[in-house]
C-alpha cells in the first residue's frame, strides 16, 4: 500500500499519522484489504478542511492511517437542463464554481463560510447548511455509492436494475433505501455522489436590518411567517449579536482578551454604530415573487427595528465603485458586494475571517487554513425548536456559560425554516497555551450538558466529543450497533465515529 508519512502535527492531537492519497475505488479497496490482514483502522476524509470540527484527526487516535480522498475525481457528469450534478470526493467549492463558469453553466455552487478549499461532498456528508436556497445540504442529494468495510460497493437498487439516469432523478428509488445510514458515520467510503443545484437567478435582493433585544421576540415570530409562507424563494435568514458583528468588523477581541463586559460593549456598540441584533437575509425568484415578498417584509416588520435596507444585486451603487463610494462606507460597500457574490454561489475566503478575530496574523499572511496558521477554532451548533420562550432560554443560558469560562458568545441564530433555528457559534482559543484548549474543551462540554437540559443540540459534533454523544445512548441496543457489527466486525472503517467500537463497548 502506498503511503505518504507525515510528522506535523494533525489538530495537535497527534504527532504523525499515515496518510494515503486514493485516487480511484481501487485504492479504497486496497487500503480495506490492507487494514483486514493488518488488523489496523483507518479514517476517511474528503480533503480534511471541516474547520472547528477536527479537521483529518482521526475519531480514535489509535487509528494510524487517515485516507484523504482529495485526489478522487472531481466532476464526474453535469446534466445541464436538469441542474443534477455527479460528482467524487475531489471536487471542491472552488473547483466547482471554476466548472460551472468555464462551461457558462448558470448554477450556484452550495457555499459556505468554510472557503473556496472546502469539500462539497464532505460537508454535505457532515449535513451541513449554507444559505443559498437549497439551504440544507442534505436535501439536495438525490443518489450515492459507496465501498463498504468488506471491499463490497452499495448502490440503490434502481442503480443496480441499470437505471442509473433514473437513480440521479429520483431520490427515494424502490424498496428500502440506505443512502442516508452513510451521513454522519462510519458504514462505508462514499465516492459518488449526485446533488441537486439551484439556477444563478438574475438578480438578487439583498434584506437587512438592526432590531434590540427588545423587538427580538416579535421579529423572530414574524421572520418564522414569512419563512412560511415563501419556502424556496428566501435564504437562510442570520441574525447575528453584537459580539459577532464586532468581530467581523473589528480587532476588539485582542484587545478585549476575553469576555466583554456589558459596559464595554454598550461602548463598542456605540462606537461602531451597531445594534444587539443585526438581520440579514435574500429573496430570491422571479421579479414579481420578490416584489411581493419584499412588500411582506416591510408590512410584517414595520415598527419593528432601525435602518431597513433592501439592495438589489443590479444596484447601480454596487456596479459602480465610483457612485458607490458616495453613498456607502468603503469598506462596508466590499462587504456588500461580498455578500452578494456569496448568495450567488461564489466561494470566499471572506467569512473566515472571522475564525482569526483572536489572530494577529496581517490579512497578507493568513494561509486561511486553521491548521497551518496555528488557529484554536470549535464550532458550537446546536439545533433549536422555533419557539422563541426556548431561544430567550438558550440565549441566557449561553451568555452565562460563556462569561463563566471569560470567552466571548458570538452567536449567529440562522433561520432554516419555520420549525428549526440553527446557532453558530465559534469558540475561539490560543491553541499553543494549553490551558486555554483546555478551557475550551471544558466550556464545549459545559455546553453540551446545558444544551441537553435545554433540549437542543449540536446538529454535528467535532471528533473529540463524539464520545461526549454516545456515552449517553443505549449503544449496544442500537440499530447503528447492529449495522455496524455485521458489516464491519472487525472495526477497520473509522472506529468511534458518531459510535463505539467494539473494544470501547466491551469496557
Amino acid at each position: 500500500m502506498h503511503k505518504q508519512t507525515i510528522s506535523r502535527c494533525l489538530d495537535n492531537l497527534s504527532a504523525s499519522k499515515n496518510i494515503v492519497y486514493p485516487e480511484n475505488t481501487e485504492g479504497i479497496k486496497e487500503v480495506i484489504t490492507y487494514c483486514k490482514e493488518n488488523t489496523c483502522s483507518f479514517y476517511p476524509v474528503s480533503s480534511g478542511n471541516n474547520w472547528g470540527y477536527g479537521s483529518s484527526f482521526p475519531s480514535d487516535e489509535n487509528t494510524q492511517i487517515v485516507m484523504n480522498l482529495s485526489k478522487m475525481p472531481g466532476v464526474i457528469n453535469f446534466d445541464a437542463d436538469e441542474g443534477l450534478l455527479t460528482f467524487g470526493p475531489g471536487l471542491t467549492q472552488e473547483k466547482l464554481y471554476n466548472f460551472l463558469k468555464a462551461n457558462s453553466y448558470e448554477y450556484m455552487v452550495p457555499v459556505t463560510g468554510a472557503g473556496p478549499e472546502a469539500n462539497i461532498m464532505g460537508n454535505a456528508l457532515e449535513r451541513g447548511f449554507g444559505i443559498t436556497p437549497i439551504h440544507d445540504h442534505v436535501a439536495s442529494v438525490h443518489s450515492l455509492k459507496a465501498i463498504l468495510p468488506d471491499g463490497s460497493t452499495y448502490e440503490s437498487p434502481f442503480a443496480q436494475l441499470g437505471l442509473s439516469q433514473l437513480d440521479k432523478h429520483h431520490k427515494w428509488g424502490v424498496g428500502p433505501n440506505f443512502d442516508y445510514i452513510f451521513f454522519q458515520s462510519n458504514f462505508g467510503v462514499v465516492y459518488e455522489m449526485t446533488i441537486k443545484l439551484e439556477r444563478t437567478p438574475d438578480k438578487i435582493v439583498m434584506f437587512m436590518m438592526s432590531i434590540s433585544t427588545d423587538d427580538l421576540n416579535d421579529c423572530l415570530l414574524k421572520l418564522k411567517k414569512i419563512k412560511e409562507t415563501y419556502k424556496g424563494f428566501i435564504s437562510g435568514i442570520n441574525l447575528m449579536n453584537t459580539r459577532r458583528m464586532l468581530a467581523m468588523k473589528t480587532n476588539y477581541l485582542l484587545e478585549e482578551q476575553g469576555y466583554c463586559s456589558e459596559d464595554r460593549l454598550q461602548l463598542l456598540k456605540a462606537k461602531h454604530r451597531l445594534e444587539d441584533w443585526t438581520v440579514m437575509g435574500a429573496i430570491y425568484g422571479p421579479k414579481g415573487i420578490r416584489a411581493t415578498i419584499q412588500k411582506d417584509i416591510k408590512r410584517a416588520l414595520k415598527g419593528i427595528g432601525t435602518k431597513k435596507r433592501f439592495i438589489s444585486s443590479d444596484n447601480i451603487i454596487l456596479n459602480k465603485s465610483w457612485l458607490g463610494k458616495l453613498f456607502v462606507a468603503s469598506e462596508d460597500l466590499k462587504k456588500i458586494k461580498e455578500g452578494f457574490s456569496i448568495l450567488k454561489g461564489k466561494p470566499s475566503r471572506y467569512p473566515l475571517n472571522l475564525i482569526y478575530s483572536l489572530s494577529e496574523i496581517p490579512d497578507e499572511d493568513k494561509k486561511y487554513n486553521p491548521l497551518k496558521d496555528q488557529i484554536g477554532i470549535l464550532w458550537f451548533a446546536p439545533v433549536i425548536p422555533y419557539k422563541v420562550h426556548i431561544i430567550n432560554e438558550y440565549m441566557t443560558g449561553i451568555y452565562k456559560i460563556f462569561e463563566a469560562f471569560h470567552m466571548e458568545p458570538m452567536v449567529t441564530l440562522t433561520i432554516q425554516n419555520e420549525n428549526i433555528i440553527a446557532s453558530t457559534i465559534p469558540i475561539l482559543f490560543k491553541k499553543t497555551e494549553k490551558e486555554k484548549v483546555e478551557n475550551a474543551h471544558n466550556l464545549y462540554r459545559n455546553l453540551l450538558k446545558f444544551s441537553l437540559e435545554l433540549g437542543v443540540y449540536p446538529y454535528r459534533l467535532p471528533t473529540i466529543f463524539q464520545k461526549e454523544y454516545v456515552d449517553r445512548l443505549n449503544w449496544k441496543e442500537s440499530l447503528a450497533f447492529k449495522l455496524k457489527n455485521k458489516l464491519d466486525p472487525n472495526t477497520i472503517l473509522a472506529p468511534n465515529r458518531y459510535s463505539k467500537s467494539e473494544l470501547e463497548t466491551n469496557k
